[in-house]
């Protein structure tokens, strides 16, 4: 393998810039691990010891943007407003990243639908995520007594079930050259007036 003074954690994220610039030109079906490793200057041996196949790439691509729209959302849930406004505007942040990366990104939306619809164990986490965010916004909504007291799970999945219809990728790419967010707002006050 050619030295490239980079480290292998490097090197990985070298590949996916790399493989997000040639998604956005080509199409993600066109994306080939030996034309990402070329412009790295490594052999495409080299490359495949980081990744298996360039679906391995491509779910490397989609999980860097999950990770972000993860830590966005936690900063969110960390800050000290009312939790009813939190709930509401972390249901809006998701519907909004998303439809942007499916109106500004649609090659890498595509690849991020594919993924979540193989239930990858990156997309578990960011399920997994977006439960807890939630569990912690409705136990300090139920805390303040914005939201009567039940059992914190039961009200969670309450929520996000409600809000699937504006955050799940399919939905989100099927309704992306329309504007819901005034209907998703009103969907989870109405679900919230009915938990509260």
């Amino acid at each position: 393998m050619p030295r490239t003074g980079l480290t292998a954690s490097e090197i990985q994220d070298k590949a996916v810039e790399i493989a997000i610039g040639e998604m956005r030109a080509k199409g993600f079906e066109k994306v080939r691990l030996v034309d990402v490793a070329k412009e790295m200057g490594i052999s495409h041996a080299a490359l495949y010891s980081h990744f298996q196949d360039k679906t391995a790439l491509f779910d490397a691509v989609s999980e860097r943007w999950l990770v972000k729209l993860d830590e966005k959302q936690d900063l969110l849930v960390k800050e000290k407003r009312d939790p009813i406004q939190k709930i509401l505007t972390w249901f809006l942040n998701l519907h909004r990243m998303k439809l942007e990366k499916v109106n500004l990104d649609p090659e890498l939306y595509k690849a991020f639908d594919m993924a979540a619809e193989e239930s990858k164990p990156f997309i578990q986490t960011h399920l997994t995520n977006m439960q807890s965010q939630m569990s912690s916004l409705v136990t300090e909504a139920m805390n303040q007594k914005k939201i009567k007291k039940r059992e914190v799970n039961l009200v969670t999945e309450i929520l996000i079930s409600a809000g699937t219809a504006f955050t799940h990728p399919k939905l989100v790419a099927q309704h992306c050259h329309e504007n819901r967010e005034t209907l998703l707002v009103e969907t989870i006050e109405a679900v919230l007036k009915g938990l509260g």
